[in-house]
């Protein structure tokens, strides 16, 4: 893991705890969005690595930028500036957006296979995905007709290549293996 990884989880556990606390996850998950695209533009990202620009100036910026969202996320925006941290803000976002989910029980899922799957398909799968993990599954669906059939689930960590291509892999595998 990064160093960058562990610094932004440490952030978003941070703000997700007072997200919970304040009962306002939502909230917080707009207002950190938005503070990652004010840090991403490409003109603020120059002002805030200037080294001629005072320290007071930044967070003056970053107070009137981000005047309207709730005080708490702009202290978020300050000290990260302070710290010198603010190209975190994406990866803070993703991991309050991962911890949110998690504590509400939905779990993000990918399928990928040859040929769109059909609503009846989907909704199937997402009935057995949901009763084997006992969480509200929000599933994304990808074509990628180089797999031929079949299809390769991706949910969290965790991936299950049941496509036709790697069962074609598999057993050139295994022949090569036998001669």
């Amino acid at each position: 893991m990064a160093t960058g990884d562990l610094g932004a989880k440490r952030y978003a556990q941070a703000a997700f705890e007072l997200a919970r606390d304040g009962g306002n996850l939502n909230d917080w998950l707009v207002a950190l969005s938005e503070i990652s695209e004010f840090f991403s533009n490409p003109e603020v990202e120059r002002v805030l690595e200037n080294t001629r620009v005072t320290a007071d100036a930044k967070l003056n910026t970053i107070d009137q930028a981000l005047s309207g969202l709730p005080p708490l996320a702009v202290n978020l925006a300050r000290l990260l500036v302070r710290k010198g941290r603010t190209r975190l803000a994406p990866e803070i976002v993703t991991e309050f957006r991962r911890l949110a989910d998690e504590s509400q029980g939905i779990e993000h899922a990918r399928a990928i296979t040859a040929v769109a799957m059909t609503d009846a398909e989907r909704e199937a799968l997402i009935t057995r995905l949901e009763s084997q993990t006992g969480k509200r599954i929000l599933l994304e669906t990808a074509v990628d007709p180089e797999i031929i059939g079949g299809i390769i689930l991706v949910s969290g960590d965790k991936m299950v290549d049941n496509s036709v291509r790697a069962r074609l892999i598999t057993l050139r595998e295994r022949l090569v293996g036998a001669v």
